[in-house]
């Protein structure tokens, strides 16, 4: 008997068509705010994805921290509450990377055997504990958010390496004469395709963040856990399906399993989900029963109504479900949901006595974006560590952090200033400043800041806000440590009245040291014989004018911490090698305002 392929259910394939729409939206709006076109006058092209997300909503609604745009993530709210998890079968970014990865390399891998059934109590054990660390106002469910996650991998990881790629392969490729590379690199250059590339053709070949290589061997974990189990992490770890499970766990409209059913095991093993169980109605199989679907797992993929069973025994509509036998090792017990809240309810207090204990040692840089809320307790409740501040951030200056500010302040950004600034101007331009047009938010790190941990502030207002103040290191500065002429940061110092002066000091010249011992004595003696008085010949008088002076002024470079906002240009563009002659350094608390 030949088996035909059965026709896909319509559904199916609109639904991969909508997965890719969706895929492609979201790389669009990444590269659009990486590169910053129309965020600063369209701010939802950056936040589109993150102010839908349901976790974002009730992880703010629990710090306390709220703002009207992620009142969008009750649209997915209300579809959960009748398709529980469509949103991770439709439009989730980090699913439809799954399922192309699982596509292309797992395709005919049997991963039945691997059920591994008691890992789905991960994900719920996993969503309680970040429940109970939100009241604590610790925003760490960004670590495990899917959104986050892919906004991270993506934006922080991915695009800036491809980048790189690119721009390295068009160089070589003009090198190598070809004329075409150099035509396409100056036409992507001219429509500002590319990102930081001034200096590209000296070798910088742009933006690069820190952890960059860490996100990345998450997100490749992420996807090739499904070498052992189809979508592995919706299975069992994310905290965003579990949420949306549990709001639809009552919809009529599921995947119901009628009495043709023959118990064949086929829609079990190849669900992505494993959303199919035994049940215990009678199947038309003597002795066996027939499969039913736990609907808080199910994406709505459409496959199994058609695909997967030989019978036609499935049917996705409303009605009353074929009854499931009790599964506690699918849907966590009592006891398990306490014990994952309880594990909250330590490791909250712990996190906080971890960043109080640091501050108290100020071994902090903590150098947030103007407008990061203050006290930094406030940002930490409302950042969800999404990385789109970095990945807007004209200069590349914000990366991820570490846990120098605690271990709950891990991947919120921070600057690293010898790799960029904060730029004075960012999302305004010179031109608007001198005619006044400054009405508008002028941070594009708070424009695209999807929760308000980065407040909007026009030019005025981020003129004016301290980010740390300069302090030259006298071991380091050229003119302090070695007497070289160097007032690069005073002149490249970005504020009107610059926050940089110098003051002119009498040092010794050192091309007069370096003159030979006798050419030295020479010289006392010529100039003291003129300190008393005599007349020089001419000739003496032409061999002391050819020498250098002993002493000569020598201009030494100071801060005005009152002007100085610490935006860090100064240290950035330092020309010393190695750590820069002047350093932002944080505020102290009296400072912050």
């Amino acid at each position: 008997m030949v088996m035909h392929k059965k026709p896909r259910h319509p559904l199916h394939v609109a639904r991969v068509a909508v997965q890719l729409a969706f895929l492609a939206l979201f790389l669009a709006l990444l590269a659009l705010t990486a590169l910053g076109t129309g965020v600063a006058a369209n701010p939802w092209l950056a936040q589109l994805f993150l102010i839908t997300d349901p976790l974002v909503l009730v992880g703010m609604l629990l710090a306390g921290t709220f703002t009207t745009a992620l009142l969008a993530a009750l649209v997915v709210v209300a579809l959960s509450l009748f398709m529980p998890r469509a949103y991770c079968g439709w439009v989730c970014p980090l699913g439809t990377t799954m399922d192309i990865v699982d596509g292309v390399l797992f395709r005919n891998r049997d991963r039945s055997k691997h059920a591994w059934p008691h890992l789905r109590q991960v994900k719920y054990g996993l969503l309680a504990a970040l429940t109970v660390l939100a009241v604590f106002r610790l925003g760490v469910f960004g670590w495990f958010d899917p959104i986050c996650i892919a906004t991270r991998s993506f934006g922080v990881a991915l695009y800036p390496m491809a980048d790189r790629a690119a721009k390295a392969g068009l160089v070589a490729a003009e090198d190598a004469g070809a004329g075409a590379a150099a035509r396409l690199y100056d036409w992507a250059q001219g429509r500002g395709l590319l990102i930081l590339d001034s200096n590209f053709k000296e070798g910088d070949y742009g933006v690069g963040y820190a952890w960059a290589w860490t996100f990345t061997a998450l997100l490749l974990a992420i996807l090739l856990a499904q070498a052992y189990q189809k979508r592995f992490w919706c299975r069992n770890l994310c905290p965003l399906g579990a949420m949306l499970g549990l709001l639809g766990s009552a919809s009529p409209w599921r995947p119901r399993v009628r009495r043709r059913c023959i118990a064949c095991d086929a829609c079990r093993r190849r669900c992505k989900t494993g959303a199919f169980q035994p049940g215990h109605a009678p199947s038309a199989r003597e002795g066996k029963s027939r499969y039913a679907c736990l609907v808080q797992e199910c994406i709505f993929c459409f496959a199994c109504e058609r695909e997967f069973c030989p019978v036609d025994a499935v049917h996705i509509g409303s009605g009353r479900p074929a009854p499931v036998l009790p599964q506690p090792h699918v849907c966590p017990g009592r006891r398990a949901l306490l014990g994952a809240a309880a594990t909250g309810a330590i490791l909250g207090p712990a996190f906080l006595l971890d960043r109080r204990t640091r501050e108290k040692e100020e071994t902090s840089p903590r150098f947030r974006p103007p407008g990061a809320l203050r006290p930094d307790e406030e940002f930490l409740a409302a950042c969800i560590r999404c990385g789109e501040c970095m990945k807007v951030c004209p200069t590349n200056a914000l990366h991820p952090g570490g846990v120098e500010n605690g271990i709950a302040g891990l991947w919120t950004p921070t600057f690293i200033f010898n790799i960029g600034y904060c730029d004075y101007f960012c999302a305004v331009t010179r031109q608007d400043v001198d005619a006044g047009r400054t009405g508008r938010a002028a941070n594009l790190c708070g424009i695209v800041c999807p929760t308000g941990a980065i407040a909007k502030l026009t030019h005025a207002e981020k003129a004016k806000w301290k980010i740390g103040t300069a302090v030259f290191d006298h071991n380091r500065c050229l003119p302090h440590a070695r007497g070289e002429e160097c007032l690069t940061c005073e002149e490249q110092c970005p504020l009107p009245d610059k926050a940089i002066s110098h003051q002119s000091a009498a040092v010794p010249n050192l091309e007069w040291l370096k003159m030979p011992q006798d050419r030295r004595h020479r010289y006392e003696e010529l100039d003291s014989r003129r300190q008393r008085g005599e007349r020089l010949s001419a000739e003496d008088e032409k061999e002391l004018a050819a020498m250098p002076p002993r002493i000569r002024t020598l201009a030494l470079p100071y801060v005005l911490r009152d002007r100085c906002i610490g935006c860090g240009t100064c240290e950035n563009v330092c020309p010393v090698d190695g750590p820069s002659g002047v350093r932002v350094e944080r505020l102290q608390t009296r400072e912050i305002k």
